[in-house]
């Protein structure tokens, strides 16, 4: 049942009640000699009802003694108006001075009503049914005596008031959540207690009023009435002073538990903590102000209990910015939005019933605010409330500011220890940190691979004492001797700040390294320690190399075929002053020939420039076998002719179509085919072959076999770099770039190219040609 529900169950019970009452008082209409006890009573029940004793799980008085009583004294249907009405008086007054009597206050008007019909049902439905049972049990009213026999009725009828009083405010309890509902049935024998006691004391005021007199029961009735007022005043001072040393308990928590902790969540829950003990904080927060950025974040924050994640933002117009600003606390009991407009405040979020925040004040400025709030409560906090969050808000200060800046610090030095970290695990070269005692303090995984053993192993070692697994010393290795070592940091020590050789250390595999020595210093800069990087430049001594030997041979290269151009073309000169016209053609031929040299060299190179680019654009196309390997076997035969050598084809039936680029398929045919020609000796072979791939039934495989020398194995990888030369010499030397050509052009085919050689008896260059899809 939700509150909704239970707004409409009272409402009913209560209207019910009322028919009831209706009902008995047309059946058994009361003797007008009633109206004066009835009114007596009733005032009873509305100043008993007013002046009770708050406890946790609500409110106790004398109100059931006095309902008994009445019932006693004049029967149901006084008894029932009596207490109707009172309750009806008493919801009133508490509507109206609940603040200035210490009531608990009521939200709205729907509450109100909730509240009302409540009481009513309660308390009149509670000695109706109580009187009923006992007229069934034979007791009788007015009571002018007790003797054996009325015992019982007495007892049942107490009983059975608080049994039917208990039970119709159980839905109520049950509403407010299960928390409520714990605290309630904790608190029953207590309120048993307090409301059953006094029931004893029932029978005597019905017989004060019976057979003493009226007189007699008013100053009775003022008895009563002084003893709850001094009841109720003793309760409240009690109250007073029980939640004065809860609050300074926790003060004292907080206190504890903030000067303990640098951690920044610890302290803000335990500031939760301590102030839900103490007030409602089911919606509770903590906003941090950062002056720098002029944002609010929301490290804690709590809404109906449960822990929420809000974002942050830039400062607005909201009740957090007004504590800020202001400096102030700021409370609101009732009218949340009324007095946000009268302040020009902006409602940031859900709308509040009431409100208390306060600064978190360092040094004056505002570093936060914490703030709690009650959804559907109004007044649920009061000044006494307000007082102990300052006083918690001012202990939070300094250590929240301690915190924040413990953890920048903390941030700020993980930050660099991971940047170091990070710079020290990703640097490819080899770093070492150590000290004036030689002692190895850091070193990073480039260098423990460097060295060949494990980086932990390295930390804590003396460089002059750590020896390798083969026998050698580390800083031999590092190209080192301890006289050498103390000398070059001596050097660096007087002001040589950075000391750097090339060192090379022996293989196998040789390598070139670059060494770096640079002194470490303190603050004071003083020299702590010395920082060693090596790096290995064995790749670019090997590139430097390359680029030597390649301008080498491009030299070398393009001078031989402008030799011959030049030539040809002083001789073709000549030729022409002197009349000899028929050697022109000849020479002709040769400028030629040199010429078309230098252009494929060219060309060559800027295509394998632009196909290690994937720039090159490729044009594929069905094209036969058969045809590229004739058309090459063509052009180069008179090339094999002049070397004595035979070209054979060998081509396999009904071979599929190639799906290549026959212009640069073409190209790869004629370098590889030139290639054989200039490794084949004088009087031998070469063949150009085709047949399906056995492996994959959409490529073909095409190959040139030779009878030359064949490549040595350990060289047979190297023949597809490019500007590569092998130990084998031919008829002429090559630029080292045709077989990279090849290499490129096929594996942009999707194809690929590979060598099958043996020493002695020839070479087969094969390539994986994709072939025409069937369609």
């Amino acid at each position: 049942m939700n509150r909704q529900h239970l707004f409409y169950v009272y409402v009913a019970t209560s209207i019910l009640v009322l028919a009831v009452l209706i009902w008995l008082t047309l059946a058994t209409p009361p003797d007008l000699s009633q109206l004066l006890p009835a009114l007596l009573f009733g005032v009873l029940i509305v100043f008993t009802d007013t002046f009770g004793v708050r406890l946790p799980a609500g409110m106790v008085s004398l109100l059931p003694m006095t309902a008994v009583a009445a019932y006693l004294v004049m029967g149901p249907v006084p008894t029932g108006w009596a207490t109707f009405v009172g309750t009806l008086i008493y919801g009133t007054i508490r509507l109206r001075w609940a603040e200035q009597l210490e009531l608990p206050p009521i939200e709205d008007g729907k509450a109100f009503t909730t509240i009302l019909t409540a009481n009513i049902t309660i308390h009149t439905s509670s000695i109706l049914t109580g009187g009923a049972v006992f007229r069934l049990l034979g007791g009788e009213t007015p009571l002018e005596s007790v003797s054996l026999p009325q015992i019982l009725p007495l007892i049942t009828l107490g009983l059975t008031y608080l049994a039917v009083n208990h039970l119709t405010i159980s839905p109520a309890i049950a509403t407010r959540g299960r928390k409520a509902l714990q605290t309630y049935l904790r608190s029953l024998p207590n309120l048993l207690f307090y409301e059953g006691g006094p029931l004893i004391f029932a029978p005597l005021v019905a017989l004060i009023y019976t057979q003493l007199g009226m007189v007699l029961f008013i100053l009775f009735a003022l008895l009563v009435t002084i003893s709850s007022l001094i009841t109720r005043g003793l309760a409240i001072t009690s109250r007073r002073l029980e939640r004065r040393v809860k609050e300074l308990g926790s003060l004292q928590a907080v206190g504890q538990a903030l000067s303990a902790s640098l951690n920044l969540d610890r302290i803000l829950e335990a500031i939760h903590t301590q102030v839900a003990a103490l007030m409602p904080a089911d919606n509770f927060y903590v906003a941090l102000y950062d002056s720098e950025t002029n944002e609010v974040s929301f490290p804690l924050a709590f809404e109906d209990g449960e822990r929420k994640h809000w974002r942050s933002r830039s400062t607005g117009q909201g009740l957090t910015e007004h504590i800020l600003w202001t400096h102030k606390p700021l409370l609101i009991q009732r009218d949340v939005g009324t007095t946000l407009q009268e302040i020009g405040i902006e409602q940031i979020g859900r709308p509040s019933a009431s409100w208390l925040g306060v600064p978190i004040l360092a040094e004056r400025e505002p570093i936060g605010a914490i703030a709690i709030q009650s959804y559907d409560a109004p007044g649920a906090y009061d000044i006494p409330h307000q007082e102990v969050l300052v006083t918690i808000a001012s202990q939070a200060a300094v250590a929240i500011q301690n915190a924040r800046l413990y953890e920048r610090t903390d941030e700020a030095l993980a930050r660099r220890v991971q940047e170091l970290a990070s710079i020290l695990r990703t640097a490819s070269e080899g770093i070492m940190l150590f000290g004036r005692n030689w002692q190895i303090l850091a070193a990073n995984r480039a260098l423990a691979s460097f060295l060949g053993m494990a980086q932990i192993e390295l930390v804590g070692q003396k460089l002059d004492a750590l020896q390798l697994d083969h026998d050698q010393s580390l800083i031999t290795l590092i190209g080192y001797t301890p006289e050498s070592l103390r000398s070059d940091c001596q050097e660096t020590a007087k002001g040589d700040a950075l000391h750097k050789q090339t060192i090379v250390v022996p293989g196998p595999p040789e390598r070139h390294v670059e060494r770096t020595l640079t002194p470490v210093q303190g603050q004071e800069g003083e020299i702590t320690g010395w920082l060693l990087v090596l790096r290995d430049i064995s790749e670019e001594v090997k590139l430097a190399q390359l680029r030597e030997d390649m301008m080498h041979m491009l030299v070398h290269d393009l001078r031989s075929p402008l030799t011959v151009l030049r030539g040809s073309l002083e001789m073709i000169e000549l030729a022409v002053d002197d009349g000899k016209l028929e050697d022109v053609r000849f020479l002709e031929q040769m400028a030629q020939r040199g010429s078309d040299r230098m252009l494929r060299m060219v060309n060559e190179l800027l295509d394998i420039s632009e196909l290690e680019s994937g720039e090159l654009p490729l044009h594929p196309e069905a094209v036969e076998a058969e045809s590229l390997l004739r058309d090459i076997s063509t052009r180069l035969r008179p090339l094999a002719t002049e070397a004595h050598i035979t070209i054979n084809m060998l081509i396999a039936p009904n071979l599929p179509l190639l799906y290549v680029d026959p212009k640069f398929i073409d190209r790869v045919l004629h370098n590889l085919v030139d290639n054989a020609i200039k490794f084949t000796p004088d009087d031998g072979h070469v063949k150009l072959w085709a047949k399906p791939d056995p492996e994959n039934a959409d490529s073909v495989l095409v190959g040139v076999t030779d009878t030359g020398p064949g490549i040595p194995p350990q060289e047979r990888h190297r023949v597809f770099e490019k500007f590569q030369q092998t130990s084998v010499t031919g008829r002429r030397v090559g630029t080292g770039l045709g077989l990279p050509f090849c290499k490129l052009t096929v594996e942009a085919h999707g194809g690929q190219i590979w060598v099958e050689s043996e020493v002695g008896k020839g070479s087969t260059f094969i390539m994986r040609l994709p072939a025409k899809p069937e369609t």
